[in-house]
């Protein structure tokens, strides 16, 4: 009777228990189906995200302080820029890409409040507050070229004034993309960007660069373009051939060349050695030629950089010549040894470029020397008459060159250089640069590589200009749940099922068995 009695209880103890459980379980259902009918309803959401803010360095407000204080002990005037947004405050804020600039624009302004002003206009149901923008600076990201063009202003416009000059900036503008895919951005630049857009605004006067045209150049990207316009250039391109170099223009860049320089012949009386004499005998020119490994034999280009102290080597073989390719396994970003880091050389050059200290990459290079006849000074440099080359970088010295896929040579190369020629009232200028790739996207928009402040460096140097220089891009924080693939998710839930059942097996079964035979 008692053994009937507390199997009955057992029964009925066990009932409640299996009814509580269902009625939690319901509970539960419906009250998180009843709290998420409600958060869709009245957007009770919070973001789990952290909360990424990106504030404006020191060094980029004193910057823009000398700047400015420079600009007006010129003018006599006081210096001021107005940032306009062509949205609300509430609505800037609310997105995830213009609440970034926005924020920046508005430390900006808190430090220089007397001269950087911050304006926000609704472009949609305001246009007349904005209808003097209506044309900006382009530069067409097919031909590079650069032009004032017809802009229609969005939502998410940025434009920058200062007295008769603006410019207009698209939010994408700001911010850094993988692979240049607009839908995959990856680092904020606005700190640079703006820096650069209010620096062009209170020097509109901006001097000229020419990119030569005739020469097969190649660009495997258009970032060293964008640099360019970010060191305060107009972009401009002349055919050495038909055109006369423009009156404005201070800077000569031939990059990536493919043919070579024309000579006065019996079928032209042309030659561009000449033209570009003329354009040297100025003081405050410069030429500045970008070469590679893969860089065809240009005979007439290399003379005449020989003249100004720059060698370019070839090793023979046979009746053919073949340019020398730099390796140094271990100086390099990449295992075959073509992606090295430059030495920053010494004296003058180390005085140039003091002050950066992230490593510059040359990747597929060729080898520079001093060109015969130019004499060491024994820090660096080589003179010859009123010409003197110094090198900037150099390779390490576990560098070899390699040619018609040999190694060729053992001694070290220069990878950068710079001749300065002496004239009355200043100096002229050749650069010569043993990479490409040094100036594009892959180097250019890192946030660890020194390749885009030394070019700003050197680039400020030569028209005589404040860069950006060491505002450099900001990486997002990484915001993925999951550092693991499928396949690896797959296999740690299959672990993790069978690993605590095997546990409990392990366990229980001695105890059962135990207890069957006790």
């Amino acid at each position: 009777m008692k053994k009937r009695f507390l199997k009955g209880r057992r029964a009925r103890y066990g009932g409640i228990a299996a009814v509580l459980t269902v009625l939690l379980v319901a509970a539960t259902v419906l009250a998180n189906v009843l709290f998420g009918t409600l958060a869709g309803r009245y957007g009770w959401y919070s973001s789990m995200r952290p909360a990424l803010t990106y504030g404006v360095s020191e060094k980029c407000h004193q910057l823009l302080g000398a700047a400015m204080d420079a600009a007006e002990a010129e003018s006599g005037t006081r210096a001021e820029v107005e940032i306009i947004f062509c949205d609300l405050p509430e609505n800037l804020m609310a997105s995830s890409t213009s609440s970034y600039v926005y924020q920046t624009a508005l430390t900006l302004a808190e430090r220089d409040p007397e001269r950087i002003k911050v304006t926000c206009y609704d472009v949609w149901l305001n246009p007349d507050n904005v209808r003097g923008y209506m044309t900006t600076t382009v530069i067409d990201r097919e031909t590079g070229i650069e032009s004032e063009q017809p802009v229609t202003l969005k939502s998410t416009s940025v434009i920058i004034a200062s007295g008769s000059y603006h410019r207009v900036y698209a939010n994408t503008e700001f911010f850094v993309f993988e692979g240049g895919n607009a839908s995959n951005v990856w680092a904020y630049n606005g700190e640079r960007k703006l820096a650069a857009g209010i620096l062009r605004a209170i020097a509109p006067d901006a001097p000229t660069v020419c990119l030569t045209n005739n020469h097969g150049e190649a660009y495997y990207d258009y970032e060293i373009l964008y640099l360019l316009d970010d060191a305060g250039y107009r972009l401009d391109y002349v055919d050495l051939t038909q055109d006369a170099i423009p009156a404005g223009c201070g800077l000569l860049i031939c990059f990536n060349p493919n043919k070579d320089l024309a000579v006065e012949s019996g079928i032209s009386s042309l030659s561009e050695p000449d033209v570009l004499d003329a354009f040297l005998a100025v003081p405050g020119h410069t030429f500045l030629v970008f070469l590679e490994d893969g860089t065809p034999r240009l005979p007439n280009l290399e003379a005449y950089l020989e003249g100004w102290g720059v060698s370019t080597l070839y090793h023979k073989s046979g009746e053919t010549s073949y340019r020398y390719m730099v390796q140094d396994t271990s100086g390099s970003l990449t295992s075959d040894g073509y992606t090295i880091y430059g030495k920053a050389s010494a004296g003058y050059a180390g005085e140039l470029l003091a002050g950066l200290s992230q490593p510059v990459v040359f990747k597929n290079a060729t080898a520079l020397r001093a060109a015969g006849g130019f004499v060491p000074n024994g820090d660096g440099s080589y003179t010859r008459g009123n010409r003197t080359m110094y090198s900037l970088y150099e390779s390490g010295k576990g560098a070899v060159s390699w040619a018609n896929g040999a190694p060729v040579d053992g001694d070290g190369v220069l990878l950068m250089t710079l001749t300065e020629q002496t004239l009355e009232g200043g100096v002229s200028r050749v650069g010569v640069s043993a990479s490409v790739d040094l100036a594009t996207e892959s180097f250019l928009q890192s946030a660890v590589y020194g390749n885009s402040d030394a070019l700003l460096r050197l680039l400020g140097r030569f028209g005589n200009l404040r860069t950006p220089e060491g505002l450099t891009i900001k990486p997002f924080q990484s915001t993925d749940m999951s550092l693991v693939t499928t396949a690896q998710k797959l296999r740690w839930t299959l672990l993790l099922s069978i690993l605590p059942a095997l546990a409990i097996a392990a366990v229980a079964v001695p105890i059962l068995v135990r207890r069957r035979h006790s």
